[in-house]
């Protein structure tokens, strides 16, 4: 998910009219679905859909429906193995059992497979390269399988969100401590990004048993990622370049003020500051204002590495990207003052944002593919698909 802009070195070669592998399709439209059904149930909760369906499962629609199935179906990609496939597919046939009526319990087995196979995929990695990075995307998994499990048994949707957020933010602080191996950040740097991790994780495990101190430990722990980051990242020197690198680290320097205010917000809430509201108001701040920043920021890396389909930079994708943060903004806003009418607003310009961005890649993505007579380059029936290089971002979410 993560890498697009932050390693860009150039422009991905043109795929002309190269052949789409419709299994790899039919495994991403699984998170499509997961999409569509995050939406729409997370409208539900909003009071602005019609009939609830599972919306008390927006979470983990969203998050391991939806995201769950993109990285899976990335790592089997970069994997190269058949059996890594069966991740995504996995993920893919929960949602629908869910959606189609299925017990929680059958949904949840299945999204822990799903799991539990995608941790596979990073320890046979992690056995050839023994990276920090690698371990930390593990360690991600794991909590996407501990979910998951967890979720079968009844877990609510309070309990599980620390934990559905670590599998997300490790997976995404993996990739990105792979990309910063161009500034080449030094040992002790290292060291203190894993310190603040692990501060993370030891509080998202302790909120199961304690939950105020477990937010106030993995708060403090996102406060100092985040600080580790807008120090360390690759995105304040890619900000400089124009076209995509500079899009993709606006995405990711955006993505990082959401996820400190997640943890500032994690905080309040282990001190007691408040209830419900401030839980809301950090969740949607980590998993729409930093998670989603991040897909926005590495769609044009994920559609070449998995479909062969290319998503050239426009100018254009700022509008959907401007339109994310503003209505994070308001959504946070309306969280914290407990606004009915703003939380119904908000959620609708959040799903109004999604889907600009899905519709405006679809044309672009359309419009390379297939180029009217002015915009065909002069050698583009001889023109060869390459997937792009983990230095070039050629990594997940």
């Amino acid at each position: 998910m993560v890498g697009a802009g932050a390693g860009f070195r150039g422009p991905v070669a043109r795929p002309g009219r190269a052949r789409v592998p419709k299994s790899r399709l039919v495994l991403l439209l699984g998170g499509g679905v997961g999409l569509l059904a995050g939406m729409w149930t997370g409208l539900s909760r909003a009071g602005l859909a019609v009939g609830t369906g599972p919306a008390a499962h927006h979470g983990v629609l969203m998050t391991l429906g939806f995201l769950g199935t993109l990285i899976a179906l990335e790592r089997a990609v970069a994997y190269r193995a058949v059996w890594a496939y069966v991740a995504p597919a996995l993920s893919g046939v929960s949602v629908v059992w869910l959606l189609a009526g299925g017990s929680v319990a059958g949904s949840g087995l299945l999204f822990a497979a799903a799991g539990t196979l995608v941790v596979i995929v990073y320890a046979h990695t992690w056995v050839a390269h023994r990276e920090p990075y690698l371990a930390l995307m593990g360690i991600g998994g794991i909590a996407w399988v501990v979910a998951a499990l967890l979720w079968t048994v009844g877990a609510s949707p309070i309990r599980l969100a620390p934990i559905l957020a670590s599998f997300l933010v490790l997976t995404i602080v993996g990739e990105r401590l792979e990309l910063s191996r161009l500034r080449r950040p030094s040992r002790a740097a290292t060291r203190r990004l894993l310190a603040a991790i692990a501060t993370f994780v030891a509080g998202v495990a302790l909120t199961w048993f304690a939950r105020d101190p477990g937010l106030l430990v993995a708060g403090i722990g996102l406060l100092a990622t985040t600080a580790w980051f807008a120090r360390n990242d690759v995105a304040r020197v890619t900000i400089r370049q124009p076209g995509l690198p500079r899009f993709a680290a606006v995405c990711m320097l955006a993505g990082y003020v959401w996820l400190a205010v997640g943890g500032a917000l994690w905080i309040a809430l282990g001190m007691r500051a408040g209830g419900a509201l401030i839980h809301d108001a950090a969740v949607h701040a980590v998993f729409l204002g930093f998670v989603l920043s991040m897909v926005m920021g590495h769609a044009p890396i994920i559609l070449p590495a998995v479909l062969r389909v290319a998503l050239p930079y426009r100018p254009v994708v700022w509008l959907p990207l401007v339109l994310l943060h503003v209505t994070v903004g308001m959504r946070v806003a309306a969280d914290l003052s407990g606004s009915t009418w703003g939380r119904g607003i908000s959620a609708a310009s959040n799903v109004g944002a999604l889907m600009l961005f899905v519709a405006v890649s679809i044309v672009i993505a359309y419009r390379e593919r297939h180029p009217s007579p002015r915009e065909q380059p002069p050698d583009a029936s001889t023109a060869s698909v390459r997937s792009p290089t983990p230095m070039e971002g050629g990594t997940t979410l």
